[in-house]
């Protein structure tokens, strides 16, 4: 079986993940989550191919388990702080049909601060095409490594592939596991 994560937002209130464009612009809840994307402000306007929505209309989904990342940030930060402990364990198959959905996975020569999405980074999400990663993408352990090096955000999730689902998600049959 092949699976995607997403972590449970603290607070998590419901069981819908709302996408951002979805959310009250004056709640504490969209300042919140748009806060992610202060310095790439350009990405939240992409449109995203085969779904015909901006990245705002999606909800993400990472292809890495998150304890992977966990690990690796941990050894690379060793001061790295956990405060999301909560994870989504999503089946492909539980959403296949379901939702509208892609695999994105950038183009990983694209240039720094160039967020356009090309329909060459896009492919449907089908039990078929979809495969979930069982390891960390040396890019991603790179930019882990130029960050520690020359500063910067420890994003989680540079050049891993994403899973977009359109609009609002029921979270209710999804499984919910514990990171450490």
């Amino acid at each position: 079986m092949e699976y995607f994560y997403h972590l449970v937002p603290d607070p998590f209130v419901g069981k819908d993940l709302i996408p951002l464009n979805e959310m009250d612009r004056e709640s504490k809840l969209y300042k919140s989550h748009s806060r992610k994307y202060i310095g790439r402000e350009s990405l939240t306007e992409q449109t995203i191919p085969l779904l015909n929505c901006k990245w705002n209309d999606v909800i993400q989904f990472s292809s890495v388990h998150p304890q992977l990342i966990i690990d690796k940030l941990r050894e690379i930060q060793p001061d790295f702080k956990l405060y999301r402990t909560k994870c989504f364990k999503v089946s492909v198959l539980e959403v296949e049909g379901k939702y509208e959905g892609v695999i994105f996975d950038r183009n990983k020569t694209q240039k720094k601060g160039d967020f356009s999405i090309h329909a060459d980074d896009i492919r449907p999400l089908n039990s078929t095409q979809y495969k979930e990663l069982t390891h960390l993408p040396k890019e991603t352990i790179a930019f882990w490594n130029r960050v520690k090096e020359e500063g910067g955000k420890y994003l989680w999730f540079p050049y891993i592939p994403h899973i977009f689902l359109k609009g609002i998600v029921d979270t209710t049959h999804f499984e919910v596991i514990d990171l450490y």
